[in-house]
């Protein structure tokens, strides 16, 4: 039974982690650590068997574990990572890993040093209705893959609890998500790493340009953008993603185009159209719907901790993770120069 440890006490943790590690047969959570003393006290009933820490130094140094799970805000993960390997310690990350190429760059020198495991939550791949439109692209229902559009619309951020102390600012105070420095941009960092790593398992090779825009649709007060289009091309295929915080309703729509028929995703239906005719599939929980999804990190989980078991760990989590972290990095840049095509 591996021990481990969860580092961030906020909503992604206590309502999307925590009960993802319950009744694990393969490990348990053992201590928690949060900035926050409030946080602490707050959260302490959902932690009867663990040790609860302000200080992650002090939990890692009392206690004897195996893993953390990070829950903190992006702009925590490099200094965190680099400390839970330095120690010996196996990690399970939120997304996005980190924030910009040369962070990718530290904590991947410190996991080849260590020895151990770095594994980001892609648990977007894991939603039943992106699985089954997953199968049914890999079973060449569609043929090739030539055109995907990705559209995610939400009315505002998702909501989060204060996660740092001191911080004044009026317009990140109640949420990190609109903090540059903690959450490192808008809506492409958040939604658009989901994005990324679902559009490359579809497209299914590596993209040779990439354009973005951000923009401030509605919340131009807001120091991160409300809106941010995306277009990747490949030899063969390209990808369009529209992410907003400036919608008057949520919905996830997806349209994967291929040389032989279609997959369409309207939030919780799924729509196949091919050579054979149309056969369609209704999921119980739409995408736009919840923001934390136990059931979706429990596979996360399991890939995690089966990383950690195998023999020779095959690292595409950490690959693809990577190639998200370049991404996102050259979207912001095309961005910076008026949304010029950019070869990657």
């Amino acid at each position: 039974m591996l021990k481990g440890a969860i580092v961030g006490l906020g909503n992604v943790a206590v309502n999307g982690h925590l009960p993802g590690w319950e009744g694990c047969g393969r490990a348990r959570i053992i201590a928690a650590a949060d900035a926050l003393e409030s946080r602490v006290a707050q959260e302490r009933w959902r932690f009867p068997e663990a040790r609860l820490y302000t200080d992650v130094s002090a939990m890692l140094a009392a206690d004897t574990i195996d893993f953390v799970d990070i829950c903190t805000p992006p702009g925590t993960h490099a200094s965190l990572i680099q400390l839970a390997l330095s120690r010996g310690l196996h990690v399970l990350c939120e997304k996005p890993l980190v924030l910009t190429p040369d962070e990718l760059r530290l904590i991947r020198d410190a996991r080849a040093e260590s020895g151990r495991i770095l594994h980001t939550v892609h648990n977007w791949r894991y939603a039943p209705i992106i699985m089954q439109a997953t199968a049914l692209i890999r079973q060449g229902q569609i043929g090739t893959v030539q055109h995907i559009s990705w559209h995610v619309h939400r009315c505002e951020p998702s909501i989060a609890v204060q996660s740092l102390p001191n911080r004044i600012d009026s317009a990140t105070r109640d949420n990190w998500r609109l903090d540059p420095a903690m959450a490192g941009g808008g809506i492409l960092l958040d939604h658009g790493y989901h994005a990324l790593y679902i559009v490359l398992d579809w497209l299914g090779e590596e993209p040779r340009t990439i354009a973005a825009t951000l923009e401030k649709r509605r919340h131009p007060e807001w120091p991160v953008e409300d809106t941010a289009s995306v277009r990747l091309e490949s030899s063969g295929a390209e990808a369009e993603i529209l992410l907003t915080w400036a919608s008057s309703s949520r919905s996830n729509r997806a349209v994967i185009e291929g040389t032989r028929g279609t997959v369409r995703i309207e939030d919780g239906t799924l729509v196949l159209k091919s050579e054979e005719g149309e056969q369609s599939w209704t999921f119980e929980q739409p995408l736009s719907q919840g923001s934390h999804h136990p059931e979706w990190f429990r596979l996360v989980r399991d890939d995690f901790l089966l990383e950690i078991s195998a023999v020779e760990p095959g690292g595409e989590n950490l690959t693809m993770a990577s190639r998200c972290v370049q991404l996102l990095h050259s979207a912001k840049e095309s961005d910076n120069q008026g949304g010029k095509a950019l070869a990657l």
